[in-house]
């Protein structure tokens, strides 16, 4: 079908307004100088990257807004008279204040039957391409529970299960998280991830090291789990004969290579072997124990800790040198009772993953269940919730489609009841008003220890330390008082 020439024009014009629009709002900055060099096109995302406004520099000589440039050192003159495209390059194309602006671009000439039109550049900077990428992440995450049953996810390292994609939360604390943790995860600074236990902070330190260090090892330990008498050798390895038993053994911070090591629960290092750590970060090496021979730390160090730093170093458990060399950048696991909008997400994550591995077929919560599961205090976080999830999967019915309270384990629903208070203190009224102080003060030291131990899921150790007695202690006054742990006994 031929057109006249009004249609044609039409067409043109179409095109031509087309193409603009699309320069205009694309993502990547698009700076085009035509046949004479000079500035024609100058899109808003340029005018971001470089912070200069588009009347500033279109009409002008591609070098002329440049304070760093002129015809004699100008890529688009050269591109122009040479032919030759500049491809995938990352230099300071402008400066802010005299501060380099790094950019990737590609600068290209158009070329019509042997003649330059023009030269364009498409670029991107940092900036640009962390926020293109945390958009992608983030929608992914906006998904529903669904993609908990993706098998097509992106590769990690080996040893490594989640990426941010995996993080589940809509709460503001827990977008800021991730967005603070992909900003840091390329820079190459030691992190400290602080948050109470349950929280996921094993979790945060994978993704951060999958976003785009999936190709590095990722090394954990918990250094709580290691004999005080084996953290130096395992942590800086050790050669044959050192020891009593010693073995030629290569280093946690070895094994790593250029990739990361994890140490969680970084707070319960002795005082002792916080200074040897802190002597290798500041050398920047390792020494084996037994070794004359020092090895070069190439890994990024990614801390843990379950306890706040400043209380560590208040009360003299955390060396506050080494806590300035492991937290190049701190990052902060709120507690799940401080984000309760995301209670009911994480349910359903679980709710999906054992669905799949127990052969269930829940696809909806009752009320009432969502109604407990956002009034529980979740001491235990984040595992808490798994494991009350886990329960409930297990006991529910493989036909039934809806999970409520029924199923909910009895051990939680007394453990996460809280204690009944009058306004007036009826409760306390009744203990000082007794006529059998013996009676009363053994009934009162019992529900103390009793409630501070369902407080800490049965554990005598932490609930010994709460109460400012030895663990023997406690566990003579559990005998005398008859406090046993639900169930212990059936």
């Amino acid at each position: 079908m031929e057109l006249n020439d009004k249609e044609y024009i039409q067409r043109l014009e179409d095109r031509i307004y087309c193409l603009e629009s699309i320069i205009q709002n694309v993502s990547e900055g698009v700076f085009f100088t035509d046949h004479e060099c000079k500035i024609s096109v100058f899109n808003p995302a340029k005018e971001k990257m470089e912070q200069i406004n588009a009347e500033e520099v279109l009409g002008r000589m591609s070098w002329e807004p440049y304070s760093h440039s002129n015809i004699e050192v100008s890529e688009h003159k050269r591109v122009f008279d040479t032919h030759i495209p500049i491809i995938n390059a990352y230099r300071p194309h402008a400066y802010v204040d005299d501060i380099p602006v790094y950019i990737y671009y590609s600068t290209r000439p158009v070329i019509k039957d042997g003649r330059v039109l023009g030269v364009y550049t498409v670029s991107r900077n940092e900036t640009i391409l962390r926020e293109l990428l945390y958009d992608t992440i983030e929608h992914k995450r906006q998904l529903r529970p669904d993609r908990y049953l993706e098998t097509d996810e992106p590769p990690l390292a080996k040893g490594t299960s989640f990426s941010f994609a995996n993080m589940v939360g809509d709460s503001p604390a827990m977008k800021g998280l991730i967005k603070d943790a992909q900003t840091i995860a390329h820079i190459d600074t030691s992190i400290l991830i602080t948050g109470e236990t349950g929280t996921g902070k094993e979790v945060l330190a994978q993704s951060i090291h999958n976003f785009g260090r999936e190709n590095k090892k990722f090394v954990a330990i918990n250094c709580a789990a290691i004999p005080e008498s084996l953290v130096e050798s395992i942590l800086f390895g050790s050669v044959k004969g050192a020891y009593t038993g010693a073995a030629d053994i290569i280093g946690l911070f070895q094994e790593a290579g250029d990739g990361t090591l994890f140490l969680d629960e970084i707070n319960s290092m002795s005082i002792t072997m916080q200074a040897k750590l802190l002597r290798a970060l500041q050398e920047n090496c390792v020494r084996p124990v037994g070794s004359l021979q020092e090895y070069p730390i190439k890994c990024r160090l990614i801390s843990a800790s379950n306890e706040e730093p400043d209380v560590l170093i208040r009360e003299k458990r955390l060396r506050p040198d080494l806590f300035y060399r492991i937290s190049g950048f701190c990052l902060q696991i709120p507690p799940l009772r401080e984000r309760k909008e995301d209670i009911v997400e994480l349910a359903w994550m679980f709710i999906y993953r054992y669905n799949q591995e127990f052969h269930k077929n829940i696809v909806k919560m009752s009320d009432d269940l969502v109604c407990r599961l956002r009034s529980c205090p979740w001491d235990g976080n984040t595992r808490e919730l798994q494991h009350i999830i886990q329960n409930m999967l297990l006991r529910v019915p493989e036909l039934s489609t809806e999970l409520d309270s029924a199923y909910y384990p009895q051990y939680a629903l007394s453990a996460s009841k809280p204690p009944a208070q009058s306004k007036d203190g009826g409760e306390f009224r009744e203990y000082l008003n007794t006529g059998d102080i013996n009676t009363t003060v053994k009934q009162l030291q019992k529900d103390i220890i009793t409630h501070r131990l369902i407080k800490n899921k049965w554990n005598i150790s932490k609930t010994a330390k709460d109460l400012g007695v030895y663990r023997q202690n406690l566990l003579t006054r559990m005998n005398r008082l008859s406090i046993d742990k639900p169930g212990s006994r059936e």
